[in-house]
């Protein structure tokens, strides 16, 4: 025969009402759940936390923007004309001769059969006509003194002549006759593209 075990009734009462003191416990604690904080509540002499802003898109927050300034913001000033520009200045080139210079006596005749003048003595000469695109009219040479008297045909009234290198100086080209005499230039000197240097000039009259 089996013999049933005793059951103390006193320890059975004591944990069935331990159990529904810890349910009613549980329960009232999830019907009420405790009050957030307020204003109020902050103890004294403890400042409130800042004010923080909405959270941005990335969940993080900051703080709220503070109070602007009195001051004015600095200012950009447009000008509204063009700033005066003061010309550079520079030192004139003084303009070198030499002695005797080029030049055609005048006035040129369309009737005339010589041309005469001055130029660096012993220099060889031609008159040439620069309107004809430079047509020869005579050719001669200077005197020792650098006089010359150049015959010439065909002058033709309106038309400007001028006075030129009349030959090539052995070994030199016309480029740098044209520079040796370039000092000697007259006060109608020209020097036209395509077509020649005239170290002076003058306009044929009636």
């Amino acid at each position: 025969m089996f013999m049933r075990p005793r059951i103390n009734l006193h320890l059975s009462i004591s944990l069935f009402v331990t159990f529904v003191a810890v349910l009613l416990l549980v329960a009232c604690g999830s019907a009420n759940p405790p009050a957030a904080p307020t204003l109020e509540s902050v103890p004294a002499g403890v400042e409130s936390a800042p004010t923080v802003a909405p959270a941005d898109a990335g969940g993080q927050g900051y703080p709220a923007p503070t109070a602007s300034s009195d001051e004015p913001y600095p200012f950009v000033v447009i000008p509204t004309a063009a700033p005066t520009l003061t010309p550079l200045s520079y030192p004139a080139v003084e303009e070198v001769f030499q002695e005797p210079r080029f030049h055609i006596d005048q006035p040129v005749s369309a009737g005339a059969t010589d041309i005469t003048g001055q130029a660096p003595p012993n220099t060889p000469l031609a008159v040439l006509d620069i309107t004809y695109n430079g047509a020869v009219l005579g050719l001669g040479r200077s005197d020792d003194s650098g006089r010359f008297s150049v015959p010439v045909t065909g002058l033709i009234e309106g038309n400007r002549i001028g006075l030129g290198i009349g030959e090539l100086a052995p070994g030199q080209t016309i480029e740098q006759m044209a520079e040796f005499y370039f000092p000697y230039r007259g006060e109608g000197f020209m020097n036209v593209p395509n077509l020649g240097i005239y170290f002076d000039t003058a306009l044929v009259t009636p």
